[in-house]
């Protein structure tokens, strides 16, 4: 490569270790919010709504729309194509599943660039024809965080975690 190309292909910053039991405090606003509106999407699953109006408005608040449908779509595509039932934990939780710490992740690595999100995913993600489906709209939803400003993993860059954030959104 050469030295002016390198402009263009910055080298990828570390990807954060999100793992389970983690406490939820100790991460990001953009972690913590991803994981919030998880959470508050798959409590509305069961009632028949695709989206929840209180979702909605939190992604209206940091000007991201179109947050609440591709969470909508996300959790989808994890019901179908993921074999087993998920830990995913009431908006509240203080700690990370291991599922949620798994998303954030493959979240991270949408957003990294760098190539290699297959290592961050679910191996159910992996499989031809219905893992593929997880995919897109994961790839959608971490675009989404990047262009509001959000970014997973910079609390390893310098920036203070965001204590407590999930309960004053929710």
């Amino acid at each position: 490569m050469k030295q002016a190309d390198r402009a263009f292909f910055p080298s990828p910053r570390p990807r954060p270790p999100y793992t389970a039991d983690q406490p939820v405090a100790e991460l990001g606003f953009a972690e913590q919010f991803a994981t919030w509106a998880m959470r508050v999407q798959w409590t509305h699953i069961g009632d028949g709504r695709q989206r929840s109006l209180v979702l909605q408005r939190a992604f209206d608040a940091l000007d991201m729309p179109e947050g609440a449908e591709l969470v909508a779509e996300l959790t989808e595509a994890l019901m179908q194509t993921t074999q087993r039932p998920l830990s995913v934990p009431c908006p509240k939780w203080r700690v990370l599943t291991s599922d949620e710490a798994r998303l954030l992740a493959f979240l991270a690595a949408m957003q990294a660039r760098d190539g290699t999100p297959l290592a961050d995913c679910d191996p159910d993600w992996r499989a031809p024809g219905t893992g593929s489906a997880v995919w897109a709209p994961a790839q959608r939803l971490a675009l989404a965080f990047s262009a509001a400003g959000l970014r997973f993993g910079m609390t390893r860059m310098g920036e203070p975690p965001f204590p407590l954030a999930m309960p004053r959104l929710h």
